[in-house]
């Protein structure tokens, strides 16, 4: 068995899991500050979609056959939260700093998810 490797140095769907685990944390722990009255709405929707991301995220990595269109799903899932984080903000549900934090980490996470499409649509070895 070789030595581990770090992070950085691991395939793109490790990162994505990486990144979104991170972020899941963050979301619900944010989303959970929300007012009571978008609880059963809004708040809940959200907290959905996140933990819906990380289940579809870890099949993708071990689906093969499946990957690609898991991984389409994820991506939709990621432009579903970017509108209800509008909504949200919109709504002054969502304070300015967590908007711009949410955003920035769906943004980030969607890059990596492209990443990781594009490695496997170049026939790289994703494990």
């Amino acid at each position: 068995m070789g030595p581990s490797r770090g992070p950085r140095e691991a395939g793109p769907e490790l990162l994505v899991l990486a990144k979104w685990e991170e972020l899941t944390g963050w979301l619900l722990e944010h989303t959970d500050r929300w007012p009571k009255s978008v609880r059963f709405t809004l708040t809940q929707r959200v907290q959905n979609h996140v933990l819906d991301i990380v289940e579809m995220l870890v099949v993708a990595r071990y689906d093969r056959k499946g990957r690609g269109e898991r991984l389409r799903q994820v991506n939709l899932l990621l432009e579903r939260l970017r509108f209800l984080f509008r909504l949200a903000r919109r709504a002054r549900v969502c304070a300015a700093k967590g908007f711009e934090s949410a955003m920035r980490g769906l943004d980030e996470t969607g890059r990596m998810l492209h990443g990781w499409r594009k490695a496997i649509d170049a026939g790289g070895v994703v494990r």
